[in-house]
């Protein structure tokens, strides 16, 4: 492996398990709210966050509509209408925020990079949650640089994110920078575009939609491996 001298990590599937973490906070806000048991379906729920996360990503909406658009739909879909999405939204957030979930061996990860490089947090997220969760899971001190998305008005793979992340690291060599995550739109794609290499974390292995990331692995522990040659 060539030396790099900035990695970029991805948050939420990367080093923190989002999946564990938000099924665990929606079905605790869920019943904070007073919904019935029938009424509580979290793929329903996460059917709907997708393709409001991804409007978002794409700027076709804003963080603020995203907050709310993805309750609103679900309280439809499940026939309770009368529920408020804006309270909703809060209230699950407050549950992500107070129980963060960590990837297997994330910990082990940055211990084991702290050392050798300068490291990125690069984030789709809502300001209100992202920085609280990475100090509630005693990792946000890891980083030199940490861009949320919601904090700047743009989201990954758009290059205006990227600028901004480049304009917090300093005079920097693209070709020192590589991006790590999970996504194969926000982290692969914004990555190649703006013409960074990337590890491609990818468990499921899902296919490459016709990109070529740099590397590509199935677990944390072989990121470890990766920046250990």
């Amino acid at each position: 492996m060539k030396k790099y001298e900035w990695l970029l990590f991805d948050n939420d599937n990367t080093l923190m398990n989002f999946h564990s973490a938000s099924t665990s906070a929606f079905h605790g806000s869920m019943r904070e709210l007073g919904l019935n048991e029938d009424k509580i379906d979290y793929r329903e729920y996460n059917t709907h966050n997708h393709i409001v996360w991804s409007e978002f990503e794409n700027g076709f909406i804003d963080a603020l509509t995203l907050r709310s658009k993805r309750f609103k739909l679900y309280f439809e879909a499940v026939g309770h209408e009368h529920s408020d999405p804006t309270i909703a939204n809060a209230t699950y957030l407050n549950h992500l925020i107070l129980h963060p979930h960590m990837m297997d061996h994330a910990y082990d990860l940055l211990d084991h990079v702290k050392s050798s490089y300068k490291l990125g947090l690069i984030t789709n997220g809502l300001k209100e949650v992202q920085r609280p969760r990475l100090k509630a899971a005693k990792i946000y001190d890891y980083f030199d640089a940490i861009v949320v998305s919601d904090e700047i008005g743009h989201a990954k793979p758009q290059q205006g994110y990227f600028d901004h992340v480049f304009s917090q690291m300093g005079p920097t060599d693209l070709s020192k920078t590589i991006v790590i995550g999970d996504s194969l739109n926000s982290d692969i794609k914004g990555a190649l575009d703006y013409g960074l290499d990337c590890v491609w974390l990818n468990p499921e292995r899902k296919s490459h939609g016709g990109l070529k990331p740099t590397y590509e692995v199935r677990s944390v522990k072989e990121i470890i491996e990766l920046f250990s040659m």
